[in-house]
């Protein structure tokens, strides 16, 4: 569960349609699942996982030959090496903004959880804060410009990105 959104990720890189995605990500799901006894505890089970989709992945590309648009499997392999290397990066952006979101202030930070974290909508939220929706989308635009400046500083500073 830990993985789950950074595995389907993984998978989502390699595929055009969102519901082949889905299917891929729950055959993986399963399979690592019935494979988990083959799982060595001292290596990342990110990259195991990955491992096992990129399988998924190459096994249904095979069986989807007669359709039109589809990825050779050179290119899923380089595709799937670059998700597999971008990883440690996502996870550095993921560790700034987790460091980032307390530099703003409460405020700032419930619109921001507001806005991301529920099922409500903007035009709902807005009323509730008893805001113009326009106004409040150009407060969340600034606090995400906030928010990624905060963040390349972070990776810069650590040496993740120049």
């Amino acid at each position: 569960m830990q993985h789950r959104h950074r595995i389907y990720a993984f998978i989502a890189k390699q595929l055009v349609n969102h519901a082949d995605v889905e299917d891929i990500f729950q055959r993986t799901s399963i399979v690592l699942w019935r494979k988990m006894a083959q799982f060595k505890p001292e290596s990342s089970f990110f990259h195991w996982a990955c491992g096992v989709a990129h399988n998924e992945v190459r096994n249904f590309l095979t069986t989807k030959r007669r359709d039109r648009l589809h990825f050779d499997a050179e290119l899923v392999a380089l595709l799937a090496e670059e998700a597999r290397n971008e990883d440690g990066l996502s996870e550095a952006r993921l560790n700034a903004l987790r460091a980032c979101i307390p530099k703003l202030s409460d405020e700032q930070q419930r619109i921001l959880r507001r806005c991301y974290a529920g099922a409500t909508s903007i035009t709902d939220i807005a009323g509730s804060l008893g805001v113009n929706r326009d106004a409040l989308y150009k407060q969340v635009a600034r606090l995400r410009e906030k928010l990624l400046h905060c963040i390349r500083f972070r990776l810069r500073r650590e040496g993740v990105v120049r």
